[in-house]
């Protein structure tokens, strides 16, 4: 049975490394046979292709806000994401599931509170 299961994971490694490799094999190949087009411009070099001129180099430092912002969805996406299979099956589970869950969105709660209370949360 070890085998198998040994082959199960090496098929879907092999299946991993494949799946990129493939299209970039691809790409690489139609660049040698000059089936697809190279066509540099400093345009499509520059930082952002936005329409929007870039100033200095993309190395420069971003605001921490930033981050801030970006974990704050990460963590209530977490939430959602842990929540949905409890939302799913809620009639089945007892009632200190209900307790649990009802801690879990009040310890979110209380951190969204704090970096209410505290203006992580405003740009200044």
């Amino acid at each position: 049975m070890i085998p198998e299961e040994f082959g199960r994971v090496a098929a879907l490694t092999a299946f991993a490394l494949a799946f990129p490799a493939l299209p970039l094999a691809a790409s690489y190949l139609f660049y040698v046979l000059k089936i697809r087009p190279s066509n540099p411009d400093p345009i499509k070099s520059a930082t952002y292709e936005c329409g929007v001129e870039a100033e200095g180099s993309a190395w420069g430092r971003f605001n921490a806000r930033y981050y801030l912002f970006a974990l704050g969805f990460v963590i209530f996406d977490v939430e959602v994401i842990f929540l949905y299979p409890w939302a799913v099956v809620h009639q089945d589970l007892p009632l200190w599931a209900l307790a649990k869950a009802a801690l879990f969105i009040g310890i979110l709660a209380f951190g969204l509170a704090y970096a209410w209370r505290r203006r992580a949360l405003e740009w200044r």
